[in-house]
């Protein structure tokens, strides 16, 4: 059995696919995919429920995760500063510049028509 904290997360989605297989076409237990891939039968189990729910979506890496988190923690935060100190008070809006009208002429980048 894995003892690794973070181990399921670093199994490649080809290899969670395979272990998906396993038990939902060929018909073996969670129980006995966790033992023949050396993972914890509730990672197997979690696996399959989320397959279940989501196809192959569920697959997909969970790259966004750690930003989700970043940024759940920082509302989190200012809604904790917000309690104490107030809502937070809104910048007054900046000047207009000029801006510039761009107009296409019907050529192309390097001037040809």
């Amino acid at each position: 059995m894995i003892v690794s904290r973070n181990k399921h997360r670093q199994i490649p989605a080809a290899r969670r696919a395979q272990i998906i297989q396993r038990v939902l076409v060929d018909g073996w237990s969670p129980a006995r995919a966790a033992e023949a891939f050396e993972l914890k039968e509730r990672w197997v189990a979690d696996w399959v429920a989320a397959y279940r729910r989501r196809g192959m979506a569920s697959l997909r890496d969970r790259e966004g995760a750690p930003e989700r988190a970043y940024r759940a923690l920082w509302r989190h935060w200012q809604a904790a500063v917000a309690r104490f100190v107030g809502p937070p008070v809104p910048r007054e809006t900046a000047e207009t510049a000029d801006c510039i009208v761009l107009r296409r002429t019907g050529r192309d980048r390097f001037g040809q028509p």
